[in-house]
């Protein structure tokens, strides 16, 4: 490794680091691993570095991996070989016979010189043709405290060290985080939980001519992400409901047993509050909201809605209906219209009402896929929707695992779609079902979040 230059101050020479580069080129020419491992060797060895060193090999430990990896190796190389070098010039001092070198004596004096250990350990000097001996003080342990100083010294530079390697391969793990964030654009940019002030429902045992024709959430104006309030565009109405024990429609009313939520299979439990929507029993009840599409990244707009070719949104909603009747009954959720939609819940082209999925197309629904659950068992939907250039891609989980992004073959339905695009969210029903936590997020975790 080169000197520093004549005139260099030391004490302006900064933190420890970088190569042998000349300051008129040290911008344009990166260090090689020779260079790089000089400046870890010259640190460890105390020596200085100045900044510009500093920041080359700064940036040589950022430009792969495998560089902070060969940096770790060599600093516990360098201090192995040390720590060698020391124990070397600490020989056990057991039957031993050194020569020793003082400045009091010439040298043909010092060669002649002998350090001579007893079984005691106590050292004397002498001259080798059998000269009177000299007691000394053993020097052990003078000796052992200077080394053991200096390896002391050694670890914690190397230590040091590592510490910055630590974060430094931590500073990259986290711009490559921040770079992968920019590229796939995150955040929860729809919500709705139905935290409004629960609504009178009908009386128990009644029939569908019993359910509410006003009110209902008409104006609810909560969450976030939205454009407009809930609006009601229907003979009959959506209510609110927050004791669904003692608010069962009939005696089988399957919803009565606990409100909606949700825990995985390891125990998981999906973030929810207490209130939750109840569809009209009975034709027909249309509850719809219009999203503001400015709380979308610009880049998942085409036509002021969202679903620009090349975006993926997630969809999530608990749900459960009040059995699992089909026969040509509904109640689901859709994206979009009935002009170009998707469609997920209890569907009347599914005649045994289970949990199904489809496309919807001037009013028809089309590519319907069925699971085997009954509408009547509570459910989260978890839904990924991939715009492309002709049909897009839905994949829809049921009960997933809450703890990282569940793997396309787990999903119940893979289902191909028109070209679509949405900028509302409705909520159909002539058969009385519950729905609740509705997120739109750019990941899985955006709209999954767990307690």
């Amino acid at each position: 490794m080169a000197d520093r230059e004549p005139g260099d101050d030391p004490a302006s020479m900064g933190d420890p680091f970088i190569g042998n580069i000349p300051s008129e080129s040290r911008d344009e020419v990166p260090l090689d691993e020779v260079d790089a491992f000089e400046l870890v060797d010259a640190h460890l060895d105390q020596q200085d570095v100045t900044p510009e060193q500093a920041a080359a090999l700064a940036a040589w430990l950022k430009q792969h991996p495998e560089h902070a990896d060969r940096a770790f190796r060599r600093i516990f190389l360098h201090t192995f070989l040390r720590q060698r070098l020391q124990y070397a010039a600490m020989t056990p001092v057991t039957d031993l016979t050194r020569v020793a070198k003082t400045n009091d004596l010439s040298e043909t004096e010092r060669s002649a010189l002998v350090l001579n250990v007893d079984e005691a350990g106590v050292m004397s000097l002498s001259r080798g043709n059998g000269g009177a001996a000299i007691t000394l003080e053993s020097p052990t342990v003078s000796v052992v405290r200077h080394a053991t100083g200096v390896w002391w010294r050694s670890w914690g530079l190397a230590l040091g060290i590592v510490g910055v390697l630590v974060m430094v391969m931590v500073a990259g793990w986290a711009i490559s985080t921040l770079f992968l964030s920019a590229s796939t654009p995150s955040g929860l940019w729809v919500y709705d939980g139905f935290e409004y002030p629960p609504t009178s429902p009908p009386a128990p045992l009644g029939d569908g001519s019993k359910w509410p024709i006003t009110g209902g959430i008409q104006g609810s104006n909560g969450g976030m992400g939205w454009a407009e309030p809930w609006r009601e565009e229907a003979s009959k109405v959506s209510i609110l409901v927050a004791d669904v024990v003692n608010n069962a429609w009939r005696a089988n009313d399957r919803r009565s047993a606990h409100p909606l939520a949700y825990a995985d299979a390891q125990g998981r439990v999906l973030k929810t509050a207490g209130i939750q929507l109840r569809t009209a029993a009975g034709p027909l009840s249309k509850s719809v909201r219009s999203l503001a599409v400015t709380a979308f990244p610009d880049s998942f707009l085409a036509d002021r809605a969202v679903g620009q070719d090349g975006s993926v949104v997630w969809l999530s909603f608990l749900a459960q209906s009040f059995d699992g009747r089909g026969l040509g009954n509904f109640a689901y959720l859709q994206l979009g219209t009935d002009v170009a939609g998707l469609r997920i819940g209890k569907l009347a082209s599914v005649e045994t009402g289970n949990w199904s999925t489809a496309g919807v197309r001037n009013g028809e629904e089309m590519n319907a896929v069925s699971s085997e659950l009954s509408s009547g068992q509570a459910v989260l939907f978890v839904a990924r929707i991939t715009f492309k250039k002709g049909e897009d891609v839905v994949d829809i989980w049921i009960d997933p695992l809450l703890d990282k992004e569940p793997s396309g073959s787990t999903a119940a339905f893979h289902v191909m779609l028109p070209d679509f695009h949405f900028d509302q969210i409705s909520i159909s029903s002539r058969y009385t079902s519950d729905f609740d936590e509705i997120r739109l997020g750019g990941t899985f975790r955006d709209v999954t979040p767990v307690n």
